[in-house]
């Protein structure tokens, strides 16, 4: 029984796979966050050096991106997946031998680099190996694996921090991750190479059977940038990315300076907001799959949970004229699980846009440019904001403002789900 679930579900055990690479891909992307608290006083940086560097990994992101999406159609999630994770991994272990402000900014350009084309490559992976009413589900599940690494990230380097200093951290990341890369690399294929499919499997896939043209990517490319729909998913996911850099880079130093969390209580705390954020997107992503399985249409099915979790995200405002520090860590936590429902939205809208298998990952690496042009904006923003006036309530406002932006983009900017042109 149990070895012929098994046989019939490589898709899931794809998504498992997804789903611990993006743990690792996240406890890869926000130590740094936690690591600033020692790394501030070893490299006696001012609140705007720190935003540049917990903003620097966004810099190569977004540089990448594109390109990375490309790639991703061009030579297929199995090579790009992998390679994705062997070259993240090595810059991040280069962040582990940095003396200075300058190398550890140039190890998370490197680092931002090199994680670019994960996200389109899962996009994809979605699209050829789940139906329709289960994409909800699986980009629920992948990308769950974010906050999983938020949540274990801050204990863990925190011990690793208190008891061996920042650079620990970095070095096992870096160890996890190239383990990942080899395993990707040896197991996963496209549905239609896979020989040990079943033809229960085979038959609720969408496996393409022809080969699908080549399109030539820089007419893709800017196609697709005058395209109304892409614009309105590409601001909305950059309003969506502007809060959330804030919870995965300033977040502890917030919990520190305007709270008086101890840095132990930060590693403990800190694991709250991701944890509950983690059972919102998965129940999300399943009423999604749902409304779809009973027939009801697409767009309202993607957009209504995604801007309801947009709008009520916005309550983070609230939180800076709470005057327990429980209530403040309420709405916060309210504020990121909101937030995070959005993502099965946001990360299977790709795959409803797209004409063929061919074009997720670019959609997907549009998308993810201009939302990760916030995660250059954003820590830089407030780290300037906490220099000017001495405390986190107009970034915090700031950050609770742009989430309704985005929930409007994605409501009245992009309209209809389906196919563009």
């Amino acid at each position: 029984m149990r070895i012929t679930m098994l046989k019939n579900n490589k898709r899931w055990i794809i998504g498992t796979l997804m789903f611990l690479g993006i743990v690792i891909n996240y406890m890869d992307r926000v130590n740094i966050s936690h690591a600033i608290l020692q790394i501030k006083a070893e490299f006696h940086l001012s609140s705007l050096q720190q935003g540049i560097i917990l903003s620097s990994f966004s810099w190569g992101y977004v540089a990448f991106m594109l390109f990375g999406g490309y790639l991703v159609d061009k030579k297929g999630s199995r090579i790009m997946g992998a390679l994705s994770c062997f070259l993240w991994s090595i810059f991040t272990g280069l962040g582990a031998l940095a003396g200075n402000f300058k190398v550890l900014l140039g190890s998370r350009v490197l680092l931002g680099m090199g994680e670019a084309p994960i996200f389109p490559s899962n996009a994809k992976v979605v699209k050829q190996w789940f139906p329709l009413k289960e994409r909800g589900r699986a980009t629920a599940l992948f990308d769950s694996g974010s906050y999983i690494g938020s949540a274990i990230a801050a204990p863990f380097i925190i011990y690793l921090m208190v008891t061996f200093g920042w650079r620990y951290s970095f070095a096992i990341f870096s160890i996890l991750g190239i383990i990942w890369s080899i395993v990707w690399f040896s197991y996963y294929r496209d549905p239609e190479e896979f020989k040990s499919l079943s033809n229960e499997e085979k038959a609720i896939l969408p496996i393409q059977k022809n080969k699908e043209p080549d399109v030539k990517v820089k007419n893709q490319i800017l196609t697709l940038l005058k395209n109304r729909k892409i614009i309105g998913i590409s601001i909305g996911f950059f309003c969506y990315n502007y809060l959330k850099s804030f919870f995965l880079t300033w977040f502890p130093t917030y919990l520190v300076m305007e709270k008086g969390f101890s840095l132990i209580k930060v590693g403990f705390v800190a694991m709250i907001p991701p944890l509950v954020a983690i059972l919102g997107e998965l129940y999300v992503g399943y009423l999604t799959d749902k409304m779809i399985s009973k027939n009801i249409n697409v767009s309202f099915a993607r957009k209504i949970p995604l801007c309801l979790g947009m709008l009520i995200s916005s309550v983070i405002i609230f939180s800076v004229f709470a005057e327990s520090i429980w209530m403040a860590m309420l709405l916060l936590t309210i504020s990121y699980t909101a937030l995070i429902s959005a993502s099965p939205g946001i990360w299977a809208i790709p795959g409803d846009l797209s004409r063929t298998k061919n074009m997720v990952g670019t959609i997907g690496g549009i998308q993810n440019t201009f939302s990760n042009m916030a995660g250059i904006i954003a820590p830089i923003m407030t780290g300037f904001l906490l220099d000017r006036t001495g405390s986190f309530v107009v970034p915090i406002i700031l950050s609770g403002v742009i989430a309704i932006l985005g929930a409007i983009s994605y409501w009245f900017i992009v309209g209809k789900l389906e196919p563009v042109v």
